[in-house]
């Protein structure tokens, strides 16, 4: 029973965000007036609350992705996943360091004194 009401669960988040991006597409400007109004504060609301419950406890691991045997260090995937979507999204670029960013995709810096 517990497998149906998370299906069911999830089912109905995924359908209330298909109809948010389908009004936002293709509400008139009176809809879309309406949306930004009710639905944005809604949004960042729920952002709000679900960065809270992965805030970095006293040892700097993330209570909530953290397991008995497998701590997990902030920032987590949620943390990640959060600035992805609210700062890279509106043109800040993502971090691409580390040994797994492209090279090509990194900037190239000139040494100090090179002309």
């Amino acid at each position: 029973m517990d497998e149906i009401l998370a299906a069911t669960f999830r089912r109905a988040v995924h359908d209330r965000l298909d109809y948010l991006d389908k009004l936002a597409a293709d509400g008139d400007l009176r809809s879309r007036a309406a949306l930004a109004s009710t639905e944005i504060a809604r949004l960042t609301s729920a952002w709000r609350s679900v960065l809270d419950a992965h805030q970095p406890d006293e040892h700097g691991r993330c209570p909530q992705c953290s397991g008995w045997l497998r701590r997990r260090a902030h920032p987590c995937t949620v943390w990640t996943i959060a600035h992805q979507h609210l700062m890279a999204a509106d043109g800040f670029p993502a971090a691409e360091n580390g040994r797994h960013a492209r090279a090509a995709d990194r900037l190239a810096v000139a040494p100090l004194g090179a002309s």
